[in-house]
Order: structure tokens, then C-alpha cells, then sequence
């Protein structure tokens, strides 16, 4: 099958107005995001955001963090994510990086590796408190500097500082989900389970009754509890995971309908269309165009 579109550092910095001054590290000011329509996408470059005013929906996968400020988010590269700003603009501070820019050097080659909120199922966003903010900020703050300055070690500086800032976040990061895992249930477990087997397999299974059987409960007990923890059912979050990837595709103009309906594992094209229309209420060329 044909690469499929993944951001770039080069997509970043035109998408932002930015310089290209790293081959695999960006640094984006704080700016306001009016509000307007994102699509769905993955990036090749590990990501870090901090929100610092204003309220929107952040998306990873089937998860959906509702944000207020001030708090970050975290996503690894090939998450599909996006941004829902329903609730005005917002105001931001981002860095994108690959795994080479930190590790090198190193001699733990597997240090980005470690961080828990990178994993497919960490958590990929978590609130701040005022004294959190002060550290985070403080240690952005210096990355910026470092990154305008006329340093000889420029490089490295950036490199120490943002292995920092990783290494706070992950012990922000244990607390908070430490304090949350005291209080989930069994049924959060096996809902979050279902969500990692289903991310894992959704292109090749489809039916209840494989997931149930991973998990080793009923399908019966399966749908019960994804919808008392979801609020949604089992058919309808095989759907979405579906539909999200269709749209991640769709992005790819060089992947035709048939093509993209091949690696989704559907029969025929007018199969995925079918079923692309009644999960969105629009076709997929329909979604395409959209996108022009």
C-alpha cells in the first residue's frame, strides 16, 4: 500500500509560519487558535502542547479529554488526534520532536520509551495546578532561550532542557494517575482493555464476540460494560475507530476509494461507502472534497 500522510517537521513549521532550524525538533511560541474545523491525523514527530487559556476537546484514538486551563497534552507519533474547539479560541505553547533528537547522545536509547503518557494506553492529557504550571513554563521558558540564542551548544542545551521538562511531566504524570487508579473499578479495566485490543485489531475484526473472547468474558457482559463506562456500545466504538481511520486515509490523495476500502478490510468499495456515509452522513468522496 501507497505511505500514508503523516505530518512532518516540514507540514509543522509551514502549518505554524515557523522557521525550519532543526531537522527533528520544533518549538511553536504561545498563539491563539481561533476557533475553526481540524481533520483527524497522525504525525511523525512526538508532541507536547500546553493549553493556557480557553476550553476545547482534545481527541486521541477513541479517547476524549475535555480541557480547561491550564493543562498538556502528550501524543507519540502514528496516535490519531485531533482538536474540537467548540468553545472559542485558545491559547497555546507547543513542542514537536523525534525520538533521534532525544535520545542521541544517550546511552539509554529506549528513554522516550519509559514515559508513560506516550504509551497507546497512557493517558495523554492531565490538569495542572499553579505550581505545576511554574516548572513547566520555567522550563519551556529556557528551551525558548535557548533556541533564539547564539550558543555554540545550542543543541545540546535544547536536548538536556526537554529531557528535563519529559522527566517532570512523568512525575506529574504518577501522581495524578496513581490517585485516579485508586478509585477505578474492574469494568474500567476490562473497558480499557477492549479499547487497546480493539486499536490493536480493528482492521481485521469487527464482531463482539473476538474481544470478548481476548478478555475472557461474555459478549453479553462485554457490551454491558463498555456501555455503563462509555455511554456508548461495543458495535458503535468499532464504528468510530473505523470511521477514524477512513478519514486519516481519505487525508492521503494518492490512496484511492478502493484502496483505502483494501486496507480497512472491507469487501468492496461500496461496501466502505455505505458504511462511511451512515457512520459521518456523507460519502467519502464527499468527505474528500470537504478537505479541498
Amino acid at each position: 500500500m501507497k505511505e500514508i500522510k503523516k505530518l512532518g517537521i516540514v507540514d509543522i513549521t509551514e502549518k505554524f509560519g515557523l522557521d525550519l532550524e532543526f531537522k527533528d525538533f520544533v518549538f511553536k511560541p504561545q498563539e491563539i487558535t481561533p476557533t475553526r474545523h481540524f481533520e483527524p491525523h497522525r504525525s511523525e514527530m512526538y508532541s507536547l502542547g500546553l493549553v493556557l487559556k480557553g476550553e476545547a476537546e482534545f481527541m486521541v484514538g477513541l479517547e476524549t479529554y475535555q480541557l480547561t486551563t491550564p493543562s498538556i497534552v502528550m501524543v507519540a507519533p502514528d496516535e490519531v488526534r485531533n482538536w474540537i474547539l467548540n468553545k472559542g479560541a485558545i491559547e497555546t505553547k507547543s513542542l514537536f520532536f523525534t525520538e533521534d533528537f532525544v535520545v542521541s547522545g544517550l546511552i539509554d536509547t529506549l528513554f522516550l520509551k519509559k514515559f508513560s503518557f506516550y504509551k497507546r494506553n497512557g493517558q495523554h492529557a492531565i490538569a495542572l495546578n499553579p505550581e505545576d504550571l511554574a516548572i513547566i513554563q520555567s522550563l519551556l521558558h529556557q528551551i525558548e532561550q535557548k533556541k533564539n540564542a547564539d550558543l555554540s551548544n545550542k543543541l545540546e542545551s535544547i536536548q538536556a532542557l526537554l529531557r528535563a521538562l519529559l522527566l517532570e511531566i512523568e512525575g506529574l504524570y504518577d501522581i495524578k494517575t496513581k490517585k485516579e487508579n485508586n478509585t477505578y473499578s474492574r469494568s474500567y479495566y476490562l473497558t480499557e482493555k477492549f479499547k487497546e485490543l480493539l486499536a490493536e485489531n480493528f482492521t481485521l475484526h469487527r464482531e463482539v464476540h473476538f474481544y470478548a473472547e481476548k478478555l475472557f468474558i461474555t459478549p453479553k457482559h462485554l457490551s454491558q460494560i463498555v456501555k455503563d463506562q462509555t455511554g456508548k456500545t461495543v458495535s458503535e466504538l468499532i464504528s468510530e475507530i473505523v470511521c477514524l481511520e477512513a478519514k486519516v486515509l481519505l487525508q492521503t490523495k494518492s490512496l484511492n476509494i478502493a484502496e483505502i476500502s483494501v486496507h480497512l478490510n472491507f469487501a468492496t468499495a461500496t461496501f466502505f461507502g455505505k458504511f462511511f456515509k451512515r457512520n459521518t452522513g456523507m460519502s467519502p468522496l464527499e468527505y474528500r472534497k470537504r478537505l479541498s
